[in-house]
């Protein structure tokens, strides 16, 4: 093996090394994005059935409000405005 044989190799090996450990450093990299992204995934999964839960809720407030004029009397108040055709509460007024 001549001394030019020698050097090529050795840095041959030099940039498969740090090739190999830049691979490990993206591979870390990778995990803790993915983890973030499941997070951030989860709690907009949350959010929505939040908001499904909140709207089933205020279609039964807003029924409620159809037959008692008390509650009626109070959404208005608080801003809400009835649907009639579908008992649903409308967007809140500012």
């Amino acid at each position: 093996m001549t001394k030019s044989q020698f050097w090529t190799l050795n840095l041959a090996g030099g940039a498969c090394a740090l090739l190999l450990l830049w691979n490990v450093v993206l591979g870390q990299m990778d995990l803790r994005l993915n983890k973030s992204v499941m997070a951030t995934q989860n709690r907009f999964n949350q959010a929505q059935r939040l908001q499904t839960t909140a709207q089933n809720l205020l279609n039964r407030i807003a029924q409620a409000g159809q037959s008692d004029p008390t509650l009626r009397q109070l959404l208005i108040n608080q801003g809400f405005k009835l649907n009639q055709n579908t008992n649903a509460p409308a967007a809140q007024t500012p």
